[in-house]
Order: C-alpha cells, then sequence, then structure tokens
C-alpha cells in the first residue's frame, strides 16, 4: 500500500502536462466522433435526429404521457407486453411514441412507464383535447383508476425556453472571460474559456452517448459544471501567476515547466474535491427521484469533462498562447526598434530609437554646417509605465 502512494506521488511529482498536450487534445475529438456516429445511427434508424440526440420536450415541444401500473412491470416480460399495448392505444391518434422508459419507486405499487410523443399541433387547445382523448383510451385498458397523467409543452414555449437557456450560458461565459482577463492575463482568459467549451461540448457529447434526456435540469446541470470547472482553473493559473512574478520583464520565459509546476502543486487537490464530490452526487443519481436523476446524471459526466480540461487542457493551452504571443510582440518590437527592459523601480520601460530618415537628393543646401560643430545623435526616448511622460535620455 505504501509502495502504490509512493508511486503515484513520484507520478505526481514528474508528470509533465505539456510533453502529452498533443495526445491530451486528441481525447475531446474522439469523444466527439462517438457522439456523431450515435446520432447518425439512431437519427437514420429512428427517423428523428431530435429523438437521437435526446433533446426533452422543454426544448423540443411534445407530451409525456405517464401510465402507473404496479409491480407487475417489475418483470421486463410484463413490461414489454404493457409498452406494446399502450404503444397501439396511443398510435391509434396519430400521434408516434419516440421512446417509452421504466419508471421504478421506492414503492413497487408507483412503477410505471413514460411514453413521449410530439405534438401533431401547435394550437394549444387542440394539443389539451387530443391529450384527454389519448388518456381516456388508455384509461380504459386497466382497471386501476387515475393512472394515466400527462405533461405537455407547446412549440411556442419549448422555443423560448431554448432561447433563455441559449442566453444564459452565453452571458455566463462573457462575464467568467471578462474576470479572468482582470484578474490574471489575456491569454489566460482565452485559454480559460476554450477549456469551458470544451467542458460544455464534452458533456454534451457524452449526454448523447450515455443516452440522458436534454432538458432544463440539463442546462441547469451544465451551468453548475460551469463555475465548478472554472474554480479548478482559477487556482492552476493563480500558481502560474505567483511563478511569473519573479520572471517579469525577462525573454525566453519556459511557460511549460512553469504549468507543469502548477499542475503538479494542484493535481492531488483537482483529484481528491472531484472525487468528493462525485461521490455525493452519485448517491443522489442512485437514490433520488427522476427529477433529481436528470440533474446529477449530466453533473458526473460535467465533473469528469471539466477535471480533464482544468489539468490537462487549460495549462497547455496558456503556455503556448503566451509563448505565441511574447514572439508575436518581440517581432513587432524588431520590427519598429522598440525593445523591452525594467527601471531601477523595477518598471517595464519601453526604449524608442528613432529610425534615420531616408536621404533625398537636394539641389542645393542651404547652409553649410561649420567645422568642430556637433552632429545631431538618434534621440532615446523613455517611456515608464509610472510616469507617461516622455523624458529625453
Amino acid at each position: 500500500m505504501n509502495k502504490q502512494k509512493s508511486s503515484f506521488r513520484n507520478l505526481c511529482n514528474t508528470f509533465s502536462v505539456s510533453k502529452y498536450g498533443k495526445f491530451f487534445g486528441m481525447v475531446p475529438f474522439v469523444i466527439v466522433l462517438i457522439a456523431l456516429i450515435v446520432i447518425v445511427a439512431l437519427g437514420a434508424t429512428g427517423g428523428s435526429y431530435g429523438d437521437a440526440v435526446g433533446i426533452g420536450i422543454d426544448f423540443e415541444g411534445g407530451t409525456i404521457l405517464t401510465v402507473t401500473i404496479g409491480e407487475d412491470i417489475l418483470d421486463d416480460v410484463k413490461f414489454e407486453e404493457n409498452r406494446v399495448k399502450i404503444t397501439e392505444a396511443i398510435e391509434e391518434f396519430g400521434v408516434k411514441v419516440s421512446y417509452a422508459q421504466k419508471i421504478t419507486a421506492n414503492n413497487p405499487d408507483n412503477t410505471a412507464i413514460a411514453f413521449r410523443y410530439k405534438n401533431i399541433s401547435r394550437n394549444d387547445k387542440d394539443i389539451d383535447d387530443l391529450n384527454i382523448k389519448i388518456r381516456t383510451a388508455v384509461d380504459s385498458l386497466y382497471e386501476r383508476e387515475n393512472n394515466v397523467k400527462y405533461e405537455s409543452i407547446g412549440a411556442t414555449a419549448a422555443q423560448d425556453l431554448l432561447s433563455k437557456a441559449g442566453i444564459a450560458l452565453a452571458v455566463s461565459v462573457v462575464l467568467i472571460l471578462i474576470y479572468i482577463i482582470i484578474r490574471f492575463t489575456l491569454m489566460s482568459g482565452f485559454a480559460a474559456i476554450i477549456a469551458l467549451l470544451h467542458d460544455v461540448v464534452i458533456m454534451f457529447a457524452l449526454t448523447v452517448i450515455c443516452r440522458v434526456q436534454i432538458n432544463s435540469s440539463y442546462v441547469a446541470a451544465m451551468i453548475t459544471i460551469i463555475a465548478y470547472s472554472i474554480n479548478n482553473t482559477i487556482i492552476i493559473f493563480d500558481r502560474c501567476r505567483e511563478s511569473l512574478k519573479p520572471l517579469k520583464g525577462q525573454k525566453n520565459i519556459n511557460y511549460e515547466r512553469i504549468g507543469d509546476e502548477a499542475v503538479r502543486s494542484t493535481f492531488t487537490r483537482s483529484v481528491y474535491t472531484t472525487f468528493t464530490t462525485m461521490v455525493t452526487v452519485i448517491f443522489l443519481a442512485i437514490l433520488g427521484s427522476d427529477t433529481i436523476r436528470e440533474f446529477c446524471v449530466p453533473i458526473i459526466l460535467g465533473l469528469v469533462a471539466g477535471m480533464y480540461s482544468s489539468v490537462f487542457l487549460a495549462t497547455p493551452l496558456w503556455a503556448a498562447m503566451s509563448r505565441s504571443f511574447d514572439r508575436t510582440r518581440e517581432k513587432y518590437a524588431k520590427r519598429n526598434s522598440v525593445t523591452y527592459d525594467k527601471d531601477d523601480d523595477g518598471e517595464e520601460i519601453i526604449l524608442a530609437t528613432a529610425q534615420p530618415k531616408a536621404v533625398t537628393a537636394s539641389p542645393a543646401p542651404k547652409a553649410v554646417k561649420q567645422a568642430g560643430q556637433k552632429q545631431q545623435s538618434n534621440k532615446v526616448y523613455k517611456y515608464s509605465k509610472k510616469n507617461t511622460t516622455f523624458k529625453k535620455k
């Protein structure tokens, strides 16, 4: 056991994230490719790509009909028999059942089957009338009273909810970007936003692969993961900033080494905090109701994606972008004869050397310089961040 602990600690102390950054960057592309294959395969066979993605009625519009049967459908054979019978009764009214799912409860007598189908009309009154007829037809199949309930959302309400969810995600991402740029650097902000976009995309891909329904609970889980993931990223960037303070103004900074040291110093913390959070959410998903489960399962998938992006993607991105930014600034400095240095107070200054103007032929000089007159040399100006006035040096 002690050998395992020591080997894990040695791995944490010697592991280089930047060295294998390209391989870590390939993992998200593989996951997205698998999700696209699942969507295409299910959409081609099922006939609806919306159902293949798993978009709920909150965003697409439709009806969920819940039929409570009891402990009889706990058996898979009985469940299939009741599913087929109820599906035939529903589709007699011209609608198409997209999926049927067993809903278990703590009390076996409350076991039910949930059927989902799209609305065939955009008029709310027509949708309600049709659902009442379907409920009456399904209710007549069983002797149990009040065992059929339905929940319907129109297309207009679904589109409005979808647009508001997109606005909420966009505003949260923009505010996070502004905070990181003010608190750290521009490159840190860009790297953090790319990592957040990775979390959103990978969380969506894993949701599609695991066949989790995408509804309003999913949006709440996604915003939760964005806030949780950026916390781990900020902690790593804070370590990077502490390491950069003594190197301010220097050239050829090894950003990869700084990033690796920051990840090593925070790796165990990231793993332990994610693991402890995931244990709680897993128990909620197992013991909670269907509504809680729809919220917890996306969070579990997002926790995995968030920890991966914070540790294995954000830091290599920051290092690569910071190095590229320094090279661009050096090229600009050489092109404009600008050099960067520090004054006695440690403040960064810019030394700009005036460029000689091109010599043009003059028909007749106006005056001849007297012997012994000093030639005017190039002027060097000093610009300090503390004092914005230009001084002749």
